[in-house]
């Protein structure tokens, strides 16, 4: 009850502050099971998973590939290649994530992708699990952004279509969020110029409870 109330919550608010198109999604590493992505894909949201074991059981759970973003900073072939089989977007966190997937995909089924950086902005949590100074090791630095856009334009088999930023867990003031949005769509508005179709926005989530 208390996690269906959560979902409808987050539904209600996004439909009235942002009447567009919107999707929350489930971080499944708190808790990854048949039963709980039953849950979320009954109440609409998407989810998002760091690990081949993530991304079956979601499926096996109802969700759709294309309701599912995966993450992680060292993908396996074989864990890209199932993202990409099951509609899956991929979120590149490195050079390595995007030589993997241009052995992977191909121009008649593009890769959807969605691209991670640092966005240099610091927020009152421990120090373990700030996710979005300028040294993390997810993302890309911001000093790369411009060269990495120019670098997938020119990939054919992959598809933008999404920014991705974090700054950490546990946040309890929302500046640092809103902070984050500025920065993201400086970068869209970069982006969308070099020809990407980029209509996401990630902002991550680690507001504390």
């Amino acid at each position: 009850l208390s996690l269906r109330t959560a979902c409808k919550t987050y539904m209600r608010s996004l439909k009235k502050h942002y009447p567009g198109e919107s999707l929350p999604l489930y971080a499944s590493k708190a808790n990854s099971s048949l039963a709980i992505c039953a849950l979320i894909a009954s109440e609409g949201f998407g989810l998002d998973a760091v690990s081949e074991g993530e991304l079956l059981t979601a499926l096996k759970g109802g969700l759709n590939g294309e309701k599912i973003v995966f993450h992680g900073n060292n993908k396996s072939h074989d864990e890209l290649n199932f993202a990409y089989k099951n509609n899956v977007t991929i979120v590149l966190d490195n050079h390595h994530d995007i030589e993997l997937l241009k052995k992977i995909a191909s121009e008649k089924k593009q890769a959807k992708l969605m691209l991670r950086f640092t966005p240099g902005i610091e927020c009152h949590t421990h120090e373990y699990i700030r996710t979005g100074h300028l040294d993390s090791k997810f993302g890309f630095d911001p000093d790369e952004i411009e060269d990495i856009l120019v670098k997938l334009k020119k990939i054919k088999s992959i598809k933008l279509t999404g920014l991705h930023a974090h700054i950490g867990s546990q946040i309890f003031e929302l500046k640092p969020h809103k902070d984050l949005v500025g920065v993201m769509t400086d970068v869209l508005e970069k982006a969308r110029k070099m020809g990407h179709p980029i209509n996401d926005l990630n902002v991550g989530g680690g507001l504390g409870i």
